[in-house]
């Protein structure tokens, strides 16, 4: 457009110039909107980031509190728990990209042996919320068998909710965009300065070549800062959610393996401590304990 603009100019031998006031008073509106839109999209990606930072964390601190609380008194509800709690940023990650139910059904048959335990989560909408679910369930029943005291309770209560508020807010994030008249509204202004800006720039008197690279270099700029609050306005289809999925389940195998040693005068049974995790798992199936090894959630 610029060359069309520059060669129309000099074939017609236009001598009336164009003030580049009016031009500059547009620039200052297209300049104020990018900018708003681009401070909108940094915020959002900003929250998006931190609401996966308290994935990480409170699946940490969840599977903490299991391992300390529950599996001295129940190794194997605890075992169950910590599954369920693996497998949160999974069903996140999922949930978030709408990944297909049968990639989603893999991750829970592997992760869940239990069938009743993985049609539950299957058969929710969202999925994360049902893994809440499943510990707050647990939560109940131990309360109620007076394995817990009321502080365990409340903050195992406390760090479910944690993992509930996470869901909600990335929810928030994704279901709430920018509005869509602000986008309309400031691609059309921006696309009237980048057409005006061309004939402007040399029918005021500037030379060819030197508007037509001005045009460009204003064009690359405002289109690029344009296109990087596009991507930055839904944040997760840009956040390496994989990788942290994978540091959760890490984290949350880490509470369970490098158990911390014993206290002094603490009582220990070691016949039941050095239970391999096939025998203390008794829901599986007799013919999947053959095939199951401790390393098989590596």
């Amino acid at each position: 457009w610029s060359i069309c603009a520059t060669s129309f100019k000099d074939s017609v031998l236009i001598k009336r110039s164009i003030p580049l006031a009016s031009l500059g008073i547009i620039s200052t509106f297209v300049a104020f909107l990018l900018t708003m839109r681009s401070n909108m999209g940094l915020a959002r990606l900003d929250e998006g980031r931190k609401a996966w930072n308290k994935v990480v964390l409170q699946t940490r601190e969840m599977a903490s509190l299991i391992s300390n609380f529950i599996y001295p008194n129940n190794k194997q509800l605890a075992l169950m728990l910590g599954r369920h709690v693996a497998c949160f940023g999974w069903l996140l990650k999922s949930q978030l990209r709408f990944v297909p139910d049968e990639d989603v059904a893999d991750i829970v048959n592997t992760m869940l042996p239990n069938e009743a335990d993985a049609a539950f989560v299957l058969s929710q909408r969202q999925k994360p919320v049902a893994v809440v679910t499943k510990i707050r369930q647990a939560i109940h029943y131990l309360g109620k068998k007076g394995k817990l005291t009321t502080a365990e309770e409340i903050a195992l209560d406390h760090t479910a909710h944690s993992l509930s508020e996470v869901v909600t807010t990335t929810g928030r994030i994704r279901a709430s965009p920018i509005p869509t008249l602000y986008t309309s509204h400031t691609t059309r202004l921006l696309t009237f300065y980048l057409f005006s800006l061309p004939p402007a720039l040399h029918w005021s008197g500037l030379d060819r070549v030197v508007t037509i690279m001005v045009t460009w270099a204003v064009g690359f700029a405002m289109l690029g800062l344009d296109e990087l609050s596009h991507l930055c306005e839904q944040p997760f289809r840009m956040m390496p959610m994989y990788q942290i999925s994978k540091r959760s389940m890490m984290a949350v195998a880490d509470t369970f393996i490098c158990r911390p040693p014993p206290l002094l005068g603490e009582d220990v049974d070691e016949e039941i401590e050095n239970l391999t995790q096939e025998k203390l798992t008794v829901y599986w199936k007799k013919n999947e304990v053959e095939v199951v090894t401790d390393d098989s959630m590596e």
